[in-house]
């Protein structure tokens, strides 16, 4: 639909492609790969297979089959740590994911493989050190011990193999993240015992991650540490706040949402100024919902906000009468919001 009006089609067939095609063998096995699963039926076939059937399909070429034979085998009450920690040491990497995958299913039951993981975060294939630190996150509590090496690879950077981050961004959501579909992370709730220098320099890494989401994990950290252990981190959380993540932007809001709290929560000053500059730029996706929830932090600066009165007067003003292509009943509502606070700033004595 795109190319026609440009006269741009490209047929394909028309020319070789880069990936080789495949013959009637691969495509048949590629089908049966694909077998014993369907929408109204997603684990029943699985369940039903013997634990040396589900281990022979954590050995797949395909992601797909070996996340669903690892959640069958995990539910398994024979399912061996032991074979999976063999599958470790497989010359197969794809054996290795399937390892770490069918680890990850059986959570603390996996505990025997925490060295095996731990000697894998060292391996040269990124999607394998992935796969073992979310092992390491499912077992829990007993592979604490892993965390400073953890903390170790996210805070490096490699612009050459991931200039993405993709590591990073993983073992953001294994140490930092909370209830969400990757689980609770290592360092979500408690930061007891966790040197504090190598946390510093793997939030500081961190909160420089393209990915949205995975600077939001980011957040437990703030809860979690007195303003006198978050100074040394205020720089870093001022950038996070002004720089948004350039992409995930979904989600890109959370931590800078989190960053100005902790800042207003400690009133430090430089906070206000990000605030009224952040509510101006924001994403305009759900900013009904979330501008009061900002309001409500610059509250927290009492009479010390009649500075930047001025300033929220003007995105009162834009938002009502020129913010375009947003729905004016919700262009209102924010307007209305920025005006309460402005009362209520001028009203305050505190």
């Amino acid at each position: 639909a795109y190319a026609m009006p440009l006269k741009k089609i490209h047929l394909t067939g028309k020319t070789p492609a880069v990936v080789p095609q495949l013959d009637a063998t691969t495509a048949k096995a590629i089908v049966a790969d694909g077998r014993d699963w369907t929408p109204k039926a997603r684990n029943t076939l699985y369940d039903a297979m013997s634990d040396a059937e589900l281990l022979k399909r954590l050995q797949s070429w395909s992601p797909i089959v070996r996340e669903r034979a690892a959640m069958a085998y995990g539910a398994h009450e024979t399912a061996s740590a032991a074979l999976l920690i063999d599958m470790l040491a497989s010359p197969s990497v794809e054996t290795r994911y399937g390892a770490c995958q069918g680890l990850i299913f059986l959570r603390e039951r996996a505990a025997p493989a925490i060295n095996a993981l731990q000697k894998t975060l060292s391996h040269p294939d990124l999607w394998l050190r992935i796969k073992a630190a979310e092992a390491l996150t499912a077992i829990g509590k007993p592979a604490m011990k892993t965390v400073p090496q953890l903390l170790e690879l996210l805070a490096q950077v490699d612009e050459k193999n991931d200039p993405r981050g993709m590591q990073q961004r993983y073992l953001s959501f294994a140490l930092f993240a909370t209830n969400d579909e990757h689980g609770e992370g290592m360092l979500s709730r408690s930061l007891d015992g966790v040197d504090r220098p190598a946390l510093y320099k793997a939030v500081q890494a961190g909160l420089k991650n393209q990915d949205g989401r995975a600077r939001g994990t980011i957040g437990s950290v703030y809860r979690q540490l007195s303003f006198h252990e978050l100074k040394p981190l205020l720089p870093a959380i001022h950038e996070a706040i002004l720089e948004p993540a350039p992409s995930g932007e979904m989600f890109a809001d959370e931590i800078r949402v989190e960053g100005l709290r902790v800042m207003a929560q400690h009133h430090v000053e430089q906070g206000m100024s990000a605030l009224v500059k952040y509510t101006r730029e924001q994403n305009p996706w759900a900013s009904q919902e979330r501008t009061p929830e900002l309001m409500k932090i610059l509250l927290e600066y009492g009479t010390h906000a009649k500075a930047v009165i001025p300033e929220l007067e003007k995105i009162a003003h834009y938002f009502e009468k020129e913010e375009p292509d947003f729905p004016p009943k919700f262009m209102i509502q924010k307007a209305n919001s920025v005006r309460d606070t402005i009362k209520a700033i001028k009203a305050s004595t505190e």
